[in-house]
C-alpha cells in the first residue's frame, strides 16, 4: 500500500489553499457556480470521470477500480449561508452578506483532498468511488436534486457517506452514532385573517393577533401533553408579523416555525393538531387561516453495519474516534440519499483549544473552524476506501 501519511501531506497545502479560496468566496445555494469550476478544474488531472449535470452547480464523478466492487457514494455540501462574516481572519468572505457559517467550505475541502490523494492511491482501492459535491444543502433541496441526477445518469451507488463539522467536538476527533443522528424536519406557515378595527373596542373584532397567539400557545403543548414522550417533537415558532400601529387591531397575523422529530409518526400527529386546533378556533370566532408545510426532510437514521464498517477501518480508530452521546435535532438533507442507499453520517470535530471562536455554535457569524480537521477526515476515507475487505 502507497504510504498514505506521505501522500496527503504532498497535498495538503494545495487543499488548505483550496479551502482557504472556498471561504473567500463562498455562495448560496443553487448559485455556487465558482465553487463548481474551481472543483472541476481542480480535479481534472485525475482519473475521476465527471458528468454533465442538468444544472450549473453540482459536481457527480466517478472513480471506477472494478465493476465488481461496490460503490461508495462520498457526499460533501458545497453552499454558504446568507450571513455577514465577522471573524477576522485573512481569508474572510470578500461576498457581502455570505458566508460559510456552517463549515460547507471544510466538507468540500475533505472530498476535494480525499479525491487527490485517492487518485494517486488507486491501485490501493477496494470500492469504486463516487463523488458528490452537493449544492443547496442549507434549502434542504440539493440532496433530491442529486440523487435526480444519479437516477438519471445511471451512476450506481451502494452505500453512502458523509461528514459534518461539530464545533462541540474537539478537531482530530471523528463522532459517530450507530442509529439516531438528525431529526426530520418541517417547516409551517400560518395566516390568520380576522376582523380587525380600533383598539378601544375589540369586542368588535376578531382580532388575529389573540387568536394566533392562541395557537401558538397551544402548539407548546404538543410536545408535553400530547406526544409519546419517548419519541420527542420540537415545534418552534421562530416569526410572527401583525400590524403597523399601537392603536389599531390588524385584520392579518402571520407566524411561521418548524417541528422536529425523529420519528415521522410524531412530525405528523403535530401537523394534525395544529390543524384540528386551527380549524376549531377559526370556526367559533368567525377568521380564517391558510396554513402550508414547507421543506419536509427525513430524519437521518445511520445504519449500524455501515457506520462499524467505516469506524473500524483504520489502525487509529481508537484514538480518532468518539461515538456522540446524543443525537442533534438539527436536520439534514442526506436524509432523501438514505431512502434508496445504505448511508451513514459522521461528525468532523473543529474546536480549537485556544481558539474562542472555534467552539461557538454553527451558524454564527463569528465561529472558525479548525483547518487540521481536513486532514482528520480525509485520513479517515482514504482507510475506508483501501481497507482490504
Amino acid at each position: 500500500m502507497a504510504e498514505k501519511e506521505e501522500v496527503i501531506d504532498d497535498h495538503l497545502e494545495h487543499i488548505i489553499n483550496f479551502r482557504r479560496r472556498l471561504h473567500k468566496e463562498p455562495e448560496l445555494s443553487f448559485k455556487e457556480y465558482e465553487t463548481t469550476k474551481l472543483i472541476q478544474n481542480g480535479l481534472e488531472d485525475t482519473k475521476i470521470k465527471f458528468y454533465e449535470l442538468s444544472e450549473k452547480t453540482g459536481v457527480i464523478g466517478i472513480l471506477a477500480k472494478d465493476p465488481k466492487f461496490e460503490y461508495i457514494g462520498v457526499r460533501g455540501d458545497m453552499d454558504a449561508l446568507p450571513l455577514t462574516e465577522r471573524t477576522g481572519l485573512d481569508y474572510k468572505s470578500e461576498n457581502d452578506g455570505v458566508m460559510h457559517a456552517c463549515g460547507h467550505d471544510i466538507h468540500t475541502s475533505i472530498m476535494y483532498g480525499f479525491a487527490k490523494v485517492i487518485n494517486d492511491m488507486y491501485d490501493d482501492l477496494q470500492y469504486n468511488i463516487v463523488f458528490i459535491f452537493q449544492p443547496a444543502e442549507e434549502t434542504l433541496e440539493g440532496a433530491r436534486y442529486m440523487k435526480e441526477e444519479l437516477e438519471r445518469l445511471e451512476v450506481p451507488v451502494d452505500k453512502i457517506v458523509m461528514y459534518h463539522t461539530w464545533p462541540k467536538m474537539n478537531e482530530g476527533l471523528i463522532g459517530y452514532r450507530k442509529e439516531q443522528f438528525c431529526a426530520g424536519s418541517t417547516g409551517f406557515n400560518a395566516k390568520v385573517t380576522a376582523k380587525g378595527g380600533h383598539a378601544a373596542h375589540p369586542d368588535t373584532t376578531a382580532d388575529p393577533i389573540y387568536l394566533a397567539s392562541n395557537i401558538i400557545q397551544f402548539i407548546q403543548g404538543i410536545a408535553s401533553r400530547f406526544n409519546n414522550p419517548a419519541t420527542p417533537v420540537v415545534i418552534t415558532v421562530g416569526q410572527i408579523h401583525a400590524g403597523e400601529a399601537n392603536n389599531v387591531i390588524p385584520d392579518e397575523c402571520s407566524f411561521g416555525g418548524t417541528i422536529r422529530s425523529f420519528s415521522e409518526d410524531s412530525i405528523e400527529l403535530a401537523q394534525k393538531m395544529i390543524e384540528n386546533y386551527i380549524g376549531g378556533l377559526t370556526g367559533i370566532s368567525g377568521a380564517d387561516c391558510e396554513l402550508e408545510y414547507t421543506n419536509y426532510c427525513p430524519p437521518v437514521i445511520n445504519n449500524p453495519e455501515l457506520v462499524e464498517e467505516f469506524v473500524n477501518a483504520g489502525d487509529d480508530h481508537d484514538s480518532k474516534f468518539h461515538e456522540l452521546k446524543e443525537p442533534s435535532m438539527g436536520s439534514e438533507d442526506f436524509a432523501f440519499y438514505m431512502e434508496d442507499y445504505v448511508g451513514a453520517a459522521f461528525r468532523i470535530g473543529t474546536k480549537m483549544k485556544d481558539v474562542e471562536a472555534s467552539g461557538y455554535s454553527l451558524h454564527s457569524p463569528e465561529i472558525v473552524f479548525s483547518e487540521k480537521s481536513i486532514k482528520t477526515g480525509i485520513e479517515a476515507l482514504v482507510n475506508f476506501a483501501t481497507k482490504a475487505r
